[in-house]
């Protein structure tokens, strides 16, 4: 059963709250050239929220085709070319682009994140299936409390800046048990974040699991006490990293332990 929507907002603050996907449902967004080239950060929001849970066994569909065939494959923001030497020939200075979109006209300059917490506390996803976001497929930020569970994104692995996870200053973070397919970081881990704790997750295709970039342009930027261990790297361009723009007021302290990688297309 497939539901056309919109984007979504909710700022109401609530208590132990709980947003059911039932395995039959589909979220699929509207077509986009309705939005007359404003351009949207995320399809869907929750701001400001406490104790909210999305679960279920259902699946939202960003339809991400649409911006990928209309977006250069470097971010100007996360070059990879920037942070890495590649040591074979594996890594593509251009790579093919997904099938166009179908649709006429050109897609907004701005592409926008599937699901997005923003200032929340105590948050759970659980179950649900991400797929094709236009950019990142899951994204916290400035949330504290945050569980990530037997859940799953999906995107190809030319599918331009799809990180699967993205967290920015949120803190005490657990993810586990997850399957994360996409075009850019399985789990990217930005400025700010602290205590996040990363186990028994499956990456690939993507670029990994990364700690920033973190520094540009002379930026502050702290991350602490992170955890990645028992992870499973297939496809992926690199396996987990540190990325800064220069070394200046940076704190980060990572282990890392018992990977298995296959296919990694660099070192």
């Amino acid at each position: 059963m497939y539901f056309l929507w919109g984007p979504f907002l909710s700022r109401v603050r609530t208590a132990k709250q709980t947003l059911y996907f039932n395995w039959m449902a589909q979220l699929l967004p509207r077509q986009t050239s309705m939005f007359g080239g404003r351009g949207l950060f995320q399809w869907l929001e929750f701001t400001k929220l406490v104790g909210i849970t999305i679960q279920g066994d259902g699946t939202i569909d960003g339809s991400g085709s649409m911006w990928w065939q209309e977006t250069p494959f470097e971010d100007p923001v996360d070059n990879e070319s920037e942070f890495i030497i590649p040591l074979n020939k594996t890594v593509q200075q251009h790579p093919p682009m997904p099938i166009r979109s179908e649709l006429n006209g050109k897609m907004p300059s701005i592409k926008p994140t599937a699901l997005r917490f923003y200032g929340s506390f105590n948050v759970t996803v659980t179950g649900i299936t991400i797929q094709n976001s236009p950019q990142c497929h899951l994204k916290f930020d400035n949330c504290i409390g945050v569980v990530v569970h037997d859940m799953k994104t999906s995107s190809p692995g030319d599918s331009p800046n799809t990180d699967g996870i993205h967290l920015q200053n949120s803190k005490d973070v657990l993810i586990h048990s997850t399957d994360l397919a996409c075009g850019d970081d399985c789990i990217s881990i930005q400025t700010g974040c602290s205590n996040v704790y990363i186990h028994n997750v499956n990456c690939g295709p993507g670029h990994g699991i990364s700690i920033g970039g973190l520094g540009k342009e002379n930026t502050k930027a702290c991350v602490s006490n992170i955890t990645v261990r028992d992870v499973v790297l297939h496809g992926t361009m690199t396996g987990v990293r540190i990325k800064t723009w220069q070394v200046f007021f940076i704190s980060a302290i990572s282990i890392y332990s018992n990977f298995a990688k296959h296919n990694q297309q660099s070192s």
